[in-house]
């Protein structure tokens, strides 16, 4: 169970540091609590042969940011959403890869590890982070009208990946690569209902040596339009999707009274942005691509997310029932689906399971119409399961799971409600050993730890409880509750020799890391 930090972690991490201490401002960087920002001001393209980033580094800093990203209440913990984005995400790496796509070829150390993950906001809007982090606002896939537009924007964000436009920053010279690195701080971790605050937060008052490098942010943006429609192309998606969604964001921007969109407003589009693109288009083949079931179920499940307030559930549910009245199967399906998710919200679970069975029949409608979208779908199976447990039924609902994860076996949303699932019925040592397998292979993964900690509680092991959390607290860079965590792991009085040997070493471990980035921080001010 128990991890130490990789010399590689380490090297990254003094990488990243030795970069913010070559600015004097670099120790000014404001703090605030909101982190996810709908107008992320994307980093500056520069010469590819400065690259002062490596790959390590970059999953350092990309780490680093998702540590505050992940506490702000905003980040959507929807394991469906998660799962449907990294299919989606994952499928178009892979296709790009073995098309041999640019900035893709890379392999062991050197390979970007791409994550995907959703964020609850009307806005639309997608950003990327160092190290291959993909945000996706739900207000994105509220508004995309077909899974290959929502495609275009993934890949967009792939290039911006792909073709180091973070990591080119640092070839710029002094100033003005730090205030880069502080917007790409800043506009993480900036409020996230105030972009034009966040944003002049960002700029800091270096509003100059940021309009000085404004071009090579729109040489950013057409290039990551073109690797993106490759990586679009690559994938089996409809290439009309990106100057399709363009064009839509094009018109938004022209009748919204107040603002402009906010991938507008972080992805700025100019008519030659647009036009290149059409151009591209008009060149290659075209094809009709359907949307997937699960593309239409995730719009359902985003609208519902990003409805903050359940004042406004009625007109949600007004929605739904006008779209599962549409002739159109697939908007039935996605105006069932979403009966059947706010019933379920509001703990009617009659009402839900009626529902569910309708959008099931749905379903069948559009397979029995010779549709090539697939028959199953993980949304609507994982829904089922989420009915069952709700109540009480826990040993249907692993009987249930063993069957659909023998179709999803890479779920996360799955993999988690078996956790949960084996947890209320008793099933503890089943749940422990899973876990402790999933945080061997993943140490840095805040959900396992939690669930982990969560296991041995339950089980009355609380040595192991207090180790766990301690683990979790890492993740989280949160070091001073980490090691209180040992402390109390210590004390517990339940755990064995060998366990309490690999705590005491792995309670060094922690407060050595601590006193490094005690250290670090005093050389930053």
């Amino acid at each position: 169970m128990l991890w130490a930090q990789t010399d590689n972690n380490r090297i990254a991490q003094d990488n990243i540091d030795r970069a913010m201490r070559s600015s004097p401002n670099s120790a000014g960087i404001p703090q605030v609590n909101r982190p996810i920002q709908q107008s992320l001001v994307l980093p500056e393209l520069g010469d590819s042969s400065s690259i002062a980033l490596s790959p390590a580094d970059e999953r350092q800093l990309g780490e680093r940011i998702m540590r505050e990203i992940r506490r702000d209440p905003d980040f959507s913990n929807d394991l469906i959403f998660y799962d449907y984005l990294n299919t989606i995400g994952q499928a178009l790496v892979r296709a790009a890869r073995k098309d041999g796509v640019p900035g893709l070829d890379g392999s062991g150390t050197f390979a970007i590890n791409f994550e995907l993950f959703g964020v609850r906001d009307r806005t639309i809007n997608a950003f990327a982070l160092p190290g291959g982090f993909i945000g996706v606002h739900t207000g994105l896939i509220v508004a995309a009208e077909s899974e290959s537009e929502l495609a275009s924007v993934l890949g967009h964000e792939i290039g911006h990946v792909t073709q180091k436009h973070i990591a080119r920053m640092y070839g710029q010279q002094g100033t003005n690569s730090m205030i880069a690195l502080a917007s790409i701080f800043l506009a993480v971790i900036a409020a996230s209902r105030n972009p034009n605050a966040a944003q002049g937060i960002a700029m800091g008052g270096q509003a100059l040596a940021i309009q000085n490098q404004l071009s090579y942010s729109r040489d950013a943006e057409r290039e990551a339009d073109r690797v993106g429609l490759q990586i679009l192309q690559s994938g089996g998606f409809d290439v009309q999707g990106m100057p399709d969604f363009f064009q839509r964001m094009q018109r938004a921007n022209s009748i919204m009274e107040s603002g402009v969109p906010g991938y507008v407003r972080s992805h700025p589009l100019t008519t030659d942005r647009i036009a290149d693109m059409q151009d591209r288009v008009r060149d290659l083949p075209s094809k009709k691509v359907f949307s997937s079931i699960e593309f239409y179920l995730l719009k359902a499940r985003a609208r519902l997310t990003q409805t903050s307030s359940s004042s406004n559930y009625p007109e949600l549910k007004q929605y739904f029932e006008s779209l599962a009245r549409k002739p159109d199967l697939s908007k039935q399906l996605e105006g069932q689906y979403g009966l059947t998710l706010l019933s379920l919200k509001q703990g009617r679970l009659n009402d839900a399971e009626g529902q569910l069975q309708k959008t099931r029949i749905i379903l069948q409608n559009l397979v029995s119409q010779g549709s090539p979208i697939q028959k199953y779908s993980l949304a609507i199976e994982s829904t089922g399961i989420d009915l069952l447990m709700a109540r009480g039924q826990h040993e249907a609902a692993l009987k249930q799971l063993s069957q659909v994860k023998s179709i999803y076996p890479r779920s996360r949303a799955l993999n988690v409600t078996t956790v949960n699932a084996q947890l209320k019925s008793g099933q503890y040592d089943q749940a422990i050993a899973w876990l402790k397998t999933q945080s061997r292979s993943r140490p840095d993964e805040t959900l396992w730890w939690s669930l982990l900690a969560q296991a041995y509680a339950q089980s009355g092991k609380k040595a192991l409880q207090h180790a766990a959390l301690a683990e979790k607290y890492v993740t989280e860079g949160a070091w001073v509750g980490a090691i209180e965590q040992m402390k109390l792991a210590k004390l517990a009085g339940d755990a064995d020799f060998y366990q309490i040997s690999e705590i005491d070493a792995r309670a060094r471990q922690i407060q050595d890391s601590y006193r490094q980035e005690l250290k670090n921080n005093r050389q930053n001010q």
